[in-house]
């Protein structure tokens, strides 16, 4: 069996970046670095901590797309990644649904979200994780977020979402 030619990264390049300007910062989420072998499952955890960098500051129409330049001669690949960033959401109202009495008052206080905030998608998953005593054990705190997006006014709406998960 032939596996072809190794290749190696050279760089990770950035383009359209305005929210997180600086380069190095963004460099430093993959976890390959440059004259590595080239990795596409490291590539794709750096892409995941991208969006996730993003998600902290509340753009959540983020998407990047990854452009390869490939150097045979060489064996190097380039990689560029160009940003679109989307619209920067604020907090416009959140709520809390499916939790007792006193886990809802509890849950009032321990709310990292409030309304006027930027997004904080890490926030958002924080709380969930610190109630989840409720939850199914194969259950993501993802499932759990549920987000209404005004695209004109860049608000969002948060629900947490507990009632399915409450145990018996």
């Amino acid at each position: 069996m032939d596996e072809g030619q190794q290749y190696r990264l050279r760089e990770i390049t950035f383009k359209n970046n305005i929210a997180i300007g600086n380069t190095r910062a963004l460099r430093n989420l993959f976890p390959i670095k440059d004259g590595d072998v080239f990795s596409r499952k490291e590539i794709a955890k750096g892409l995941e901590n991208l969006s996730k960098a993003y998600g902290q500051l509340g753009y959540l129409n983020f998407t990047s797309v990854p452009n390869t330049g490939i150097d045979d001669e060489r064996g190097l690949i380039d990689l560029d990644i160009d940003v679109d960033e989307g619209k920067q959401f604020y907090v416009s109202s959140v709520n809390v649904l499916g939790l007792d009495e006193v886990a809802s008052h509890n849950a009032a206080e321990d709310l990292l979200l409030k309304p006027g905030d930027v997004y904080n998608q890490r926030l958002a998953n924080l709380f969930v994780e610190s109630h989840a005593s409720v939850l199914s054990a194969d259950a993501s705190s993802d499932s759990h977020i549920h987000l209404k997006l005004d695209e004109k006014s860049g608000r969002v709406a948060v629900t947490f979402d507990f009632r399915h998960c409450l145990a018996d």
